[in-house]
C-alpha cells in the first residue's frame, strides 16, 4: 500500500483564516467567505453583487466537499491502492497499447479553463482526433446561441415587467430566484409566466402556468414565438396541440410579453427535456421576438469537443476505442447507462475527487477539487475568480502536472459553440414535434432536481411522485411500494401522491445515480446525445424493510 495520508489537519487548521471566493457549484457566481478553523464555516457577504448575503443549499454545503469521507487520496488500479509511480506507468502502458485512432480523451466539469486547454493539448500530443466533451447534461446546450439573442444582466432581471420562466429555474439556481421575485412583486402590472411539465413550487408564483406534456417545452415556445411573429410562418395551433395546451393560452402569453421590459429564463436537466438543443434555441427565439433579454440556467458550461459523445459511445461499444483518458472532478460514471460500453475499453484512466461507490476497472487518479485551486471562470452575469479555501488532499495531483508526466503538452484553445440562424432553429424544432406514445400499463417518468445531492449528503430520493387517481388505479395502499422498470434499469420506491404531476406521469429525483439508471441515453441526430423522459412500467409491490432497492443497470 502506498504511503499516503489524508489532508494534514494540524497543518491546515493551526490558525483560523478566511478566504473570500466564488461558489463553483453552478453558474450564478455567488460569493462566500470560507473560514477554516476546527471546522469549515460558510458565511455569505451582504455586499456580494449577486447573492447579497444569500446562498443556496448546494453552496451552503460546498466546504463539506473538502473533507468528505469519500475523498480519493491515492490512485486506485482496479479498485486497489497503488502509488503514483505505478499509476503513471499504467498510463504509459495504455498510450503504448493503442493507436491514436483507438485512443479517446474526454473532459467534463470540474476543470478550470486552463486545465481544459491542457487536456485539448494532450489529445493533440497523442495524435488523436477523439477529443470528447463528457458533460452531457442538457443545460450544456445553453452555450449554443441563436443569432440576435441578448444576454441578460442582473439589472435586466430586476427591471423586467414580464418574466417568462421555462423549466424549474428556481430549483436550478435558487439564489437567482431573488431578483426574479423582486421583479414579480415590483408593481401590480408585473407578470410572471411559467412553462413546465411539473407543477413545482415556482409555478405558485406565476400569474399564468402552462403545464405542457412531458418533453414538449420547445413546441410550446415555438408556438409563443409564432404568436408574437406571424412572419415566422409557423402554425401556432399545431404547436399548442403538440404541447397539450390551447392555442389561446399561447396568444395570451404572447400578449403579456409585450408588457414593458421582459426577461426569459430557461432551465433543463436530465429526464425532463426531450430535445435540449431545441429547448435552448426556442427559449432564445421567444426572447428575440419579445425584445427580451435571455439567460439559460444550469450547473456548468463545458466546451464541445471534436468528436461527439454519441460517436465516442458508439465507437467504444463497437470495440474501436482501446484507451480512454477521462479528466474532470467527478468520477465519469454519472451515467450508469454508459457502463456496458465503458467497460469494453481495455485501458481506462479517470481523474476524480471521490472514491467510486464500487470498484471500477482501470485507473482512478486523485485530483484537487474546485475549492482547492485558483481559477478564473464565467457566471451568468460576467467573469468570476475562485480562490482555494484549503490545500489539496494529500496524494492528489493537479491535472496539468499529470499530463506533463505523460506527454509534451502545449495548451490549445477549445472550439467555440456554434451560432444558429432563426430559420434553421425553427426548421429543426418543427421536425421534433411529437408526443410520447404509452401502452396501457406504462407511464412517462420525469426527472426532478430536488435536494442537492453532493456525495449523498441529502435526501436519498427514494420516493416517486404519482397522481392520486393513478395511485388509486394501481390499487396502491399505504403499505405498498412502486416498482419501476425502464429499458435500462429497475428500482423500487416509496409512493408520494401529489398534484404536481399530470395523469400518466411519474417523477423521481435525479441526483441519485440509482435513479439516473432508469433514463436511457438516446442518440439524437441534432443534439448528439440526450437523456429524455423515460417510458416505464409500474408495478405494485409490498414494502419491505430494505426498500427501496438499488437500481439494476441493464447490460445488453
Amino acid at each position: 500500500m502506498p504511503n499516503v495520508e489524508f489532508r494534514n489537519m494540524a497543518e491546515d487548521r493551526t490558525q483560523v483564516r478566511a478566504v473570500r471566493t466564488t461558489c463553483p457549484f453552478c453558474l450564478n457566481g455567488c460569493e462566500s467567505i470560507v473560514t477554516a478553523g476546527y471546522q469549515y464555516r460558510m458565511e455569505y457577504p451582504a455586499d456580494a453583487a449577486v447573492n447579497r448575503g444569500r446562498l443556496c443549499p448546494r453552496g451552503n454545503s460546498a466546504s463539506i466537499v473538502v473533507d468528505h469521507p469519500r475523498r480519493l487520496a491515492y490512485p486506485l488500479l482496479d479498485g486497489k491502492e497503488v502509488g503514483w509511480d505505478r499509476a503513471l506507468a499504467f498510463c504509459r502502458e495504455a498510450i503504448a497499447a493503442s493507436r491514436p485512432d483507438e485512443t479517446a480523451v474526454v473532459y467534463s466539469r470540474g476543470l478550470t479553463r486552463e486545465e481544459v486547454k491542457a487536456v485539448c493539448g494532450f489529445a493533440s500530443a497523442l495524435g488523436t482526433r477523439n477529443l470528447v466533451c463528457g458533460y452531457i447534461e442538457p443545460d450544456n446546450w445553453f452555450q449554443v446561441r441563436l443569432a440576435g439573442v441578448k444576454a441578460a444582466t442582473l439589472e435586466d432581471v430586476r427591471k423586467a415587467r414580464t418574466t417568462l420562466l421555462v423549466g424549474d429555474v428556481f430549483s436550478t439556481s435558487p439564489v437567482a430566484a431573488g431578483p426574479m421575485l423582486e421583479a414579480r412583486y415590483a408593481d401590480r402590472k408585473s407578470r410572471m409566466v411559467v412553462i413546465d411539465s411539473v407543477r413545482t413550487r415556482q409555478a405558485g408564483f406565476a400569474h399564468v402556468f402552462l403545464q405542457v406534456r412531458p418533453g414538449t417545452e420547445a413546441s410550446c415556445l415555438l408556438g409563443v414565438a409564432a404568436s408574437l411573429d406571424p412572419g415566422l410562418g409557423v402554425d401556432a395551433a399545431r404547436c399548442a396541440a403538440a404541447a397539450g395546451i390551447g392555442d389561446k393560452q399561447l396568444s395570451d402569453v404572447a400578449k403579456m410579453l409585450t408588457n414593458g421590459p421582459c426577461f426569459v429564463g430557461s432551465a433543463m436537466h436530465l429526464g425532463r427535456v426531450a430535445y435540449p438543443l431545441q429547448h435552448s434555441l426556442m427559449s432564445q427565439l421567444v426572447a428575440i421576438r419579445a425584445g427580451a433579454t435571455f439567460n439559460g440556467f444550469g450547473e456548468a458550461r463545458v466546451p464541445f469537443g471534436r468528436t461527439s459523445f454519441s460517436g465516442f459511445r458508439s465507437r467504444i461499444g463497437a470495440g474501436g476505442i482501446k484507451t480512454v483518458f477521462w479528466f474532470g472532478g467527478l468520477y465519469p460514471y454519472s451515467y450508469p447507462e454508459l457502463m456496458p460500453e465503458a467497460v469494453k475499453a481495455p485501458f481506462s484512466v479517470v481523474s476524480s475527487i471521490f472514491r467510486p461507490d464500487k470498484a471500477m476497472p482501470g485507473l482512478a487518479l486523485p485530483v484537487p477539487s474546485e475549492l482547492e485551486k485558483e481559477s478564473a471562470g464565467e457566471s451568468y452575469w460576467g467573469e468570476v475568480r475562485r480562490h482555494p479555501v484549503a490545500k489539496p488532499v494529500s496524494g492528489a495531483r493537479p491535472v496539468a502536472a499529470i499530463l506533463a508526466e505523460l506527454a509534451a503538452v502545449r495548451p490549445e484553445e477549445t472550439t467555440p459553440a456554434p451560432e444558429w440562424s432563426v430559420v434553421d432553429a425553427v426548421e429543426t424544432t418543427l421536425g421534433t414535434m411529437s408526443a410520447f406514445v404509452l401502452g396501457p400499463s406504462e407511464f412517462t417518468l420525469l426527472g426532478e432536481r430536488r435536494a442537492i445531492g453532493i456525495g449523498g449528503f441529502y435526501e436519498p430520493e427514494d420516493e416517486v411522485c404519482i397522481t392520486r387517481d393513478d395511485s388509486a388505479r394501481l390499487g396502491l395502499s399505504g403499505t405498498d411500494n412502486l416498482r419501476l422498470e425502464s429499458a435500462t434499469g429497475s428500482a423500487e420506491y416509496r409512493v408520494k401522491s401529489t398534484g404536481s404531476v399530470p395523469p400518466g406521469v411519474l417523477a423521481v429525483g435525479v441526483n441519485a445515480h440509482r435513479n439516473r439508471a432508469l433514463f436511457p441515453l438516446v442518440d439524437d441526430a441534432v443534439s448528439g446525445v440526450a437523456i429524455p423522459p423515460a417510458t416505464v412500467r409500474a408495478t405494485k409491490v409490498p414494502a419491505t424493510a430494505k426498500s427501496p432497492v438499488e437500481s439494476i443497470a441493464r447490460v445488453s
